[in-house]
């Protein structure tokens, strides 16, 4: 479901996203007043998440939850899998900031 493709905008990419959730909420023949209900968002607030991606992270999970797509979420906060042993006995130190 998240396969963006890569140099677009990130606006581009959101508006893409909101369209792949509308794609999923007519397919589970819903109105955007039903999913709404469902997710706990008003109904304005899926529209704007549907066509133009707008929204925030809390609500695109609860869309998601509400379309029991929870394991596209769920996978953004799996951890990559570790490449050799090194990694898992010494895993490189991960920069906590970006620099100024």
């Amino acid at each position: 479901m998240f396969d963006l493709d890569e140099g677009l905008s990130a606006q581009v990419r959101a508006a893409r996203l909101g369209a792949r959730l509308r794609a999923l909420r007519l397919q589970r023949n819903l109105t955007q007043a039903d999913l709404a209900n469902r997710a706990g968002v008003s109904r304005p607030t899926l529209a704007a998440l549907e066509r133009e991606g707008a929204g925030s992270l809390e609500t695109l999970a609860s869309v998601l939850y509400a379309l029991g797509r929870e394991a596209e979420l769920e996978a953004i906060g799996q951890p990559d899998p570790a490449m050799s042993l090194e990694d898992v006995v010494a895993p490189k130190r991960v920069r906590q900031r970006a620099r100024p």
